[in-house]
């Protein structure tokens, strides 16, 4: 999410600065049921944290590119996002990441392997374009 004024006399408040902070610094762990998961852009935005115990290989979708960028604040291209999704199944049972429509892979691989993590970084490439990056 970029810092950028949004008063009517173009400065940046106070209270912008605190809403910046809060959605940059705040994370809530989100338990993902065991099945194929839509994550939605309000999570992927605020919570930032997914954590799964699949029995089987499993695929999180983002959600669209579109939902993402309405949900952000200030949207410009160039903002990026950062969440990871933590697979706690002991063995064998991958999670793969999936974009949603208009939302693609860039560099490394989307597909988290069984008692490990993936953080993952979201990129507006365009105002109906993301890239996700593994980190």
């Amino acid at each position: 999410m970029p810092l950028k004024a949004n008063d009517t006399d173009g400065a940046v408040t106070r209270k912008r600065l605190e809403s910046y902070v809060a959605a940059t610094e705040g994370v809530t762990e989100v338990a993902v049921a065991d099945a194929a998961t839509t994550l939605t852009a309000a999570q992927l935005l605020s919570s930032k944290l997914f954590s799964a115990t699949p029995t089987a290989a499993r695929t999180f979708t983002t959600a669209t590119a579109a939902q993402i960028v309405a949900a952000l604040t200030d949207e410009v291209t160039g903002t990026s996002f950062e969440f990871t999704i933590i697979n706690k199944a002991a063995d064998t049972h991958a999670i793969t990441l999936a974009g949603g429509s208009d939302v693609s892979a860039g560099a490394g691989s989307l597909v988290v392997a069984a008692a490990s993590s993936g953080t993952f970084l979201g990129v507006v490439q365009s105002d109906s374009t993301v890239k996700l990056y593994r980190k």
